[in-house]
């Protein structure tokens, strides 16, 4: 089992601090971390502050493309994700051709698709999505998604987009194409994930999950094994990678490990401010866990 971080938490109603996600992968590499993983918000409607996991506010940093793009330019061998992209908020198309040109410039191998649905209607809509139909829209993305990754003549007609005969290059280097993570924790992803994606994603996994033990864990590995060959698929092409929250020490690291079904744990980060305390917050981290 590899161990990564994930993005910062975020703190009641404080702006955006200007913390630079490239510079922490650096130092994330130079610990020997093996990810690292960002999650998107583009705007924080006023109106709608944070609801759920974001009931302490909404991170808003760079853009998250833009920012692990660059920080996949500064190292050399860390995995950069999404923890998550927001898919109904981009055009697939636009996407499938920025993720296969951060995936094929960086060597390949490198890039982690962790893709969401999003929760706030406001923003969803603002930024071209049907929020009603989030879920239907993020799988025709997908699709197109794969397709423009892997054949060099692609049309679609679906619900949400038809798409005449055309190519996307470059093409990534990951074959087929950079893994695609579904978060979340609902076992309704289960259908979904086996339909169109290559794994689970659980975020914001909180110390009291943790006291009830990895099992949990195991049991939607099982779930999925069995969705997945019922859907045809090898249930060894759909890895888990989870996103917890709160302080993680080795022990909770070794009893995940133990399960054998984790691909990845991310430890989030902190609520940080500065750069300085973005890599003190990493040294600790390296410290209990690695």
């Amino acid at each position: 089992m590899k161990i990564g971080l994930n993005r910062p938490v975020a703190a009641p109603d404080y702006p955006t601090p200007d913390v630079d996600c490239a510079l922490l992968a650096v130092h994330a590499e130079k610990l020997g971390f093996e990810s690292i993983f960002y999650g998107e918000h583009p705007i924080r409607p006023l109106d709608d502050p944070g609801r759920g996991v974001h009931s302490r506010g909404v991170p808003l940093y760079q853009d998250t493309l833009v920012g692990l793009t660059r920080a996949a330019a500064m190292t050399k061998t860390i995995k950069v994700g999404g923890g998550v992209f927001l898919m109904p908020e981009h055009n697939p198309i636009a996407f499938a051709k920025q993720l296969a040109t951060l995936d094929h410039y960086s060597g390949g191998g490198r890039l982690l698709v962790g893709l969401g649905i999003g929760w706030s209607q406001v923003e969803i809509t603002l930024m071209g999505g049907r929020f009603e139909r989030r879920w239907e829209q993020m799988r025709e993305a997908v699709i197109i998604m794969k397709m423009l990754w892997t054949q060099e003549r692609v049309e679609y007609d679906g619900e949400f987009w038809k798409v005449p005969p055309v190519l996307c290059f470059p093409q990534p280097k990951s074959k087929p194409h950079p893994p695609v993570l579904l978060g979340g924790r609902h076992e309704n992803l289960i259908p979904r994930i086996v339909d169109y994606a290559d794994g689970w994603l659980p975020a914001f996994v909180t110390p009291e999950n943790l006291a009830k033990g990895p099992a949990w864990v195991a049991d939607w590995r099982v779930k999925l094994d069995r969705a997945a060959a019922e859907k045809g698929r090898d249930p060894r092409e759909i890895q888990i990678s989870a996103l917890v929250d709160g302080d993680i020490d080795r022990d909770v690291v070794c009893k995940f490990e133990d399960t054998g079904v984790l691909e990845r744990l991310n430890i989030s980060l902190p609520f940080i401010t500065t750069a300085e305390e973005g890599y003190a917050a990493i040294d600790r981290i390296a410290e209990r866990v690695l």
